[in-house]
């Protein structure tokens, strides 16, 4: 276990670091003691049994509080609750005042049976406390628990955090589905409405689509949906949305844009799938496209799903027009 020092003051001798290598996902535990020898018996005891791969170190509530703000990824405080300048409540209240640290677990060490201090330390927001003089192995079943609870959360914050993902996201094309870019549109218009600003979508369609997949396959068809996607994505800029709208067609919404930018950056698009060299079995696919555009401040546009239908019917008009083109609604 490797040991990293937290300290902005120096000490009276040196603190011991072990050099195990570290674990794929390191575990770290914050100590904090105004008596150097408190911290090392515990870290020593961390390494002994193997309960965490890292110590960090201080010697009051306020270097604590730097020591989180400079590794926002600890997974555990041991927190001595009486030090002078700086004590363990002292460290609470400022912990609290910073949102990202408010999942971090601490654990106090009093000397006191005060139970109304015990008190005031669980409702500052200390998760666990022991009376010292403590039994090292109750101590290091209690840091066990809440280690294995921290673990357990942190798996549960990612699980909801790619379940969420994914209800936004369409599984073949990565890119954001039908039902984000309609709370996404809604989002935009109210915004370009409020501060009268510009606001362009465009819905793009393959052409031929049929053709293709009856032609190669429909394997052949889900690459071209796969690339295509790819190019619109490298082709707009990373703040614009792109969304599989159905099918074969693909909707981008551009903030801040205006009709004759959205149709500049449309015809990229549409030029970078012409010449886009997406081969399947070793054969060129031919893959085209037609898009329709659709813009505010436009007077029929009153709802965001006025930028659909718009852009639906300028899209229709360059498929009757001859398809491979851009169209922007009048």
């Amino acid at each position: 276990m490797s040991q990293s020092s937290a300290s902005l003051a120096p000490d009276s001798g040196p603190e011991q670091r072990s050099t195990t290598q570290p674990a794929p996902t390191r575990t770290s535990v914050l100590i904090v003691d105004d008596a150097r020898s408190n911290r090392q018996f515990l870290a020593d005891m961390l390494n002994e049994r193997k309960l965490c791969d890292e110590c960090l170190f201080a010697e009051d509530g306020l270097v604590a509080f730097k020591a989180l703000r400079a590794n926002p990824n600890v997974d555990l405080v041991v927190c001595d609750l009486d030090m002078p300048r700086c004590d363990g409540l002292k460290f609470l209240r400022l912990k609290a005042t910073d949102a990202q640290f408010e999942n971090i677990p601490v654990i106090v060490l009093t000397g006191a049976e005060d139970i109304a201090r015990k008190v005031q330390a669980l409702t500052s927001g200390a998760s666990d406390y022991v009376v010292k003089p403590y039994e090292p192995s109750e101590l290091a079943a209690r840091i066990s628990v809440h280690l294995k609870l921290r673990k357990l959360q942190a798996e549960l914050v990612r699980a909801n955090t790619e379940l969420h993902r994914l209800t936004q996201i369409d599984p073949l094309t990565d890119v954001s589905n039908r039902r984000h870019l309609s709370a996404k549109l809604e989002e935009e218009y109210l915004r370009a409405r409020r501060y009268d600003r510009p606001l362009s979508l465009g819905l793009l369609d393959l052409d031929h689509f049929k053709r293709l997949n009856d032609t190669f396959g429909h394997p052949a068809g889900d690459l071209a949906l796969v690339e295509v996607a790819k190019i619109i994505k490298a082709t707009l800029r990373c703040h614009d949305l792109v969304a599989r709208y159905g099918g074969e067609e693909f909707a981008m919404l551009l903030p801040e844009t205006p009709a004759d930018r959205a149709i500049l950056a449309f015809e990229r698009v549409r030029a970078a799938i012409e010449r886009a060299e997406v081969k399947y079995d070793s054969v060129r696919l031919p893959i085209t496209a037609s898009l329709g555009v659709a813009s505010f401040p436009h007077q029929l546009v009153a709802k965001p799903s006025d930028f659909i239908t718009l852009a639906d019917a300028a899209l229709y008009d360059a498929k009757r027009s001859g398809r491979n083109r851009v169209v922007a609604a009048l």
